[in-house]
């Protein structure tokens, strides 16, 4: 026993003194105690560093953390983007103004501005402005179910709304415009969108004259019926392949030239585990989501804010039994909540939902997209018509039509109803915000294996050694039980 405890031994320090990790043989081949003391404690010391950055490493790469990149790239073309163009109020012709009254005296509702919907509100210009803000609603949302041709009669045609349009400096006409009927403006229209069949427009050289230039009819009747907090147009900017998202876009007063200077922005977030999105949204069967779908239905492209407009729409359904028109996915059931009684039902689910953390419970079935396109706007207004400008404007056939061919028509009041909107690039750059990987598994190896090496001097071929030390010692035991059971046969 004692020889072979020798044996191992000498296996041992000789493996000791040939292997390649620094300071542990050091422990082994000095006689002397103090010194041998010193690389004890050096050699535990620079193996706990070692172990703790090692740690450290292996902890940061399983937090899937991430670098964000963020480039400013110029180009020689860029995509210019889906433009929609609202009247800010949805009942401005006679037959809109015919619908509100006619709504308004079914529902005994003549004097709508002193009803008290809510008790809640008992100041006086707090029930006004929740009075018309809620009838507006109502209003919107009634006149989803009519039939088209009698949306279109609600507000004033294209040829009535557009004073002008230009693109690139050349005329843009009605068949470059889709009619796109909006849970929020009404009617409206929208220029440059994958859903109208013609070739996406391009932007070739930055620039206002090389934008999108429209002047527009924004004027609405002086009464009452119009359900009018304010005039003007609403203005959405997105990517060509989805559809306005309810509670976005900006607001263009009359009166005013508008710039509106474009930035392209373009994000792509890491996958799962790295972040809670998923990058293979491509096709409606790409999830099995029945919100997920519906979105499909009425965009080209994914959206997780679509998605979560599609779980409320489905549960007000399933609460009111009929389908909201809040949001402008397609319904699904065909039986809208067209009277007072399946309204007030919806939105008061809505705001059930809406003030819950309902987005949470449903993250599985509505997942993040891990590719999107936005677009940074920065807005600068100049007073519209000069004077001179709206002398010759009121000379045109078409102002004199809006104005009822009237000959005294002031410059006030031309600022009053029409505005004039630029939308442009001022740079052909996009701003691409990408995210990798804050640590790979080559940069894992490398750290780790360079920790070792400074720590400690290990390499790939010291663990080699390690293993060869294991085989020198089974060999050593089998040897020593071959012997064994020679002897007991020769006996």
């Amino acid at each position: 026993m004692k020889e072979n405890k020798t044996k191992m031994f000498d296996i041992f320090k000789e493996w000791t003194e040939s292997m390649t990790m620094h300071g542990f043989p050091n422990i082994f081949r000095t006689k002397f105690l103090p010194i041998k003391i010193m690389w004890i404690i050096l050699f535990l010391a620079s193996t706990s560093a070692c172990f703790f950055l090692i740690i450290s490493n292996l902890i940061n790469f399983f937090n899937f953390e991430v670098v964000t990149k963020i480039r400013v790239i110029k180009k020689d073309s860029i995509l210019f983007p889906a433009i929609t163009i609202c009247n800010i109020n949805p009942f401005v012709t006679q037959q809109g103004l015919e619908y509100v009254q006619s709504f308004l005296e079914e529902n005994n509702l003549i004097s709508f501005t002193e009803a008290t919907l809510d008790p809640i509100f008992q100041d006086e210009f707090s029930k006004l402005n929740f009075n018309y803000n809620l009838f507006r609603h109502f209003l919107r949302t009634f006149s989803k179910s009519i039939s088209n041709e009698q949306k279109k009669k609600l507000s004033l045609p294209f040829d009535k709304m557009f004073i002008s349009c230009l693109y690139n400096l050349r005329p843009c006409n009605q068949s470059q415009w889709t009619w796109f009927y909006n849970s929020e403006f009404g009617n409206c229209y929208r220029f440059n969108s994958d859903q109208n069949s013609q070739e996406i427009q391009k932007t070739y050289q930055a620039g206002k004259y090389n934008g999108l230039m429209i002047e527009l009819y924004v004027g609405i009747p002086e009464e009452q019926n119009t359900l009018s907090q304010t005039s003007g147009a609403h203005v959405y900017i997105d990517d060509n392949s989805i559809q306005p998202l309810f509670g976005q876009g900006v607001d263009i007063a009359p009166g005013f030239g508008t710039n509106l200077v474009l930035q392209r922005i373009k994000r792509k977030q890491m996958p799962k585990p790295y972040s809670s999105c998923n990058e293979n949204l491509d096709t409606i069967d790409s999830f099995d989501s029945e919100y997920y779908r519906k979105v499909f239905r009425s965009n080209l492209t994914y959206r997780q804010e679509d998605c979560f407009f599609a779980f409320i729409q489905s549960e007000i359904y399933k609460k009111c039994k009929c389908d909201d028109m809040g949001s402008n996915l397609i319904s699904e059931n065909n039986n809208p909540c067209d009277n007072f009684e399946e309204q007030n039902c919806a939105l008061a689910e809505f705001q059930r939902l809406t003030q819950s953390s309902y987005k949470k419970s449903i993250e599985s079935f509505c997942p993040l997209e891990c590719e999107s396109i936005t677009f940074g706007v920065t807005k600068s207004i100049s007073r519209y018509p000069s004077v001179s400008y709206g002398n010759d404007l009121v000379k045109t056939k078409q102002i004199k039509a809006l104005f009822g061919n009237r000959t005294n028509i002031s410059i006030d009041e031309l600022r009053e109803n029409i505005l004039s909107l630029n939308i442009y690039y001022e740079y052909l750059k996009q701003t691409e915000i990408t995210e990798n990987r804050s640590i790979n598994w080559d940069g894992l190896v490398g750290s780790i294996g360079g920790t070792l090496g400074l720590f400690l001097g290990i390499s790939f071929l010291s663990f080699v050694e390690i293993i060869d030390l294991i085989f020198q010692i089974v060999f050593l035991h089998l040897k020593k039980n071959t012997t064994k059971v020679f002897i007991n046969i020769k006996s």
